[in-house]
């Protein structure tokens, strides 16, 4: 469990109980304690990473805990400047949306350990992107005012924030670089090896896991069509396989040659 209930005195009959199930439990203040195995998950996490087991002890008590079931949008652009909400299970995609084409780009794909939205953390302003669920989805939420004077009280927790906007910054550059620079079939193999080597390193950080082409599309700026076609090539290379629903890398040295070939075509025809 990631979570404990505590042990409460049974109320008097007179007393209205609420008998929904501790694990859709919005009070989670009231109705949790945290476990040190949620406490050290978090600690492991992109956010939270380097922080105190008693600073994290101390601070997400005062959250409430969420649980939202797959494909619903958690937040809209006007809802970023509300609520800072830190991922515990499940995964969640950050977009931005052509309102004329209704085309949809993905820039971001959280995880455990994850916290949307950072940006209207930091400066307070509302954030054209919307988040939806891919899985269902736990989460532990506070108002952005909150969040804030945590920032402001607790300078290891303003770094670990710094360093996650670091991070979020990086994304988004090699995002921009691919989408200019680089053609689909290149995108696409940049994707499945950033995602190779996040998953090596921490299992759960395997967020394509299970994604449909349509989604990859939409994290490397094409269509479905296009990544139907991309992936059946790289099948048929002995590049990756499709099982199930999910993409697994066979030939890493074979992936790593189509990236560079396309580099070493493009820089080519640059000069």
């Amino acid at each position: 469990m990631f979570w404990q209930d505590r042990q409460e005195a049974r109320p008097s009959p007179s007393v209205a109980v609420c008998y929904i199930p501790c694990s859709i439990c919005r009070n989670f203040r009231m109705r949790h304690t945290l476990s040190d195995e949620l406490i050290e998950s978090l600690r492991q996490g992109p956010l939270l990473a380097g922080l105190s087991p008693e600073l994290v002890r101390e601070l997400l008590p005062q959250l409430e805990y969420r649980h939202w079931p797959r494909r619903r949008i958690v937040m809209t652009p006007r809802e970023t400047v509300e609520e800072f909400c830190l991922l515990i299970q499940g995964r969640v995609k950050i977009t931005r949306q052509n309102p004329d084409t209704g085309r949809e780009l993905t820039l971001f794909l959280l995880g455990p350990g994850d916290g949307f939205n950072v940006v209207s953390l930091l400066d307070g302003r509302p954030h054209e992107v919307t988040a939806e669920t891919l899985d269902d989805v736990e989460a532990l939420c506070g108002p952005v005012t909150l969040w804030q004077s945590w920032l402001d009280q607790h300078p290891s927790l303003l770094r670990a924030v710094r360093r996650y906007v670091d991070r979020q910054l990086r994304q988004l550059s090699e995002l921009a670089s691919d989408l200019a620079l680089h053609d689909t079939m290149t995108r696409l193999a940049h994707l499945i090896l950033r995602n190779f080597e996040d998953s090596r390193q921490d299992p759960r950080r395997d967020l394509l896991r299970g994604l449909s082409h349509e989604e990859l599309a939409h994290l490397i700026g094409t269509v479905r069509v296009v990544v139907n076609r991309l992936l059946r090539e790289m099948r048929e290379e002995g590049i990756v396989d499709c099982e199930g629903g999910e993409l697994h890398v066979r030939n890493l040295q074979k992936l790593l040659a189509v990236a560079e070939g396309h580099l070493s075509r493009q820089n080519g025809q640059k000069r």
